[in-house]
């Protein structure tokens, strides 16, 4: 067992629900997605959250945000638009890529709890009402990093949660 996958056991989580890839254009990156993977359609749409923190201080940022399903997993494409956001922080340092690994849960709180419980810092953190999926999310990206290589995202989707 790798240094992620006990990561992941130790913390309780499920299975992967999505991937975070951040990329410079969206529209270049859906078309290279589409046409390489043979994967769509994408739901692309502007995302500002009513809350947003970055490193614990309160951020106003917006991203053009793409959606698609690969096989039972989400592909999900970031482009930072305005604003301070870990995605920009990453595009700046790193370029386009892969940049999270996300775990929908059912509870939020407990889960955050074994996160810092465990010494994991939370780089950025999110609320807000989702217009496109009807329903409420909390996120928080956490710097796994030094553990695995990549960054975890804990969401909460009320969407997901009633199905």
């Amino acid at each position: 067992m790798n240094s992620t996958e006990k990561l992941k056991a130790k913390l309780e989580l499920p299975p992967v629900s999505h991937i975070g890839v951040v990329v410079r254009d969206m529209d270049r990156a859906v078309e290279y997605y589409s046409s390489i993977f043979g994967i769509g359609p994408f739901t692309v749409y502007e995302f500002a959250p009513k809350k947003h923190w970055l490193r614990e201080e309160p951020c106003p940022m917006k991203l053009i945000v793409g959606h698609t399903m690969w096989g039972d997993v989400q592909l999900e494409l970031l482009q930072p638009l305005e604003g301070k956001s870990l995605h920009k922080e990453f595009l700046d340092t790193q370029g386009e890529g892969l940049q999270h690994l996300a775990f929908h849960i059912p509870d939020y709180d407990k889960t955050f709890d074994k996160f810092i419980k465990a010494e994991f810092k939370p780089l950025t953190m999110a609320e807000t009402y989702h217009k496109v999926y009807g329903g409420w999310s909390r996120a928080c990206y956490f710097d796994t990093r030094g553990v695995g290589g990549v960054i975890f995202e804990i969401c909460w989707r009320s969407w997901l949660t009633m199905m």
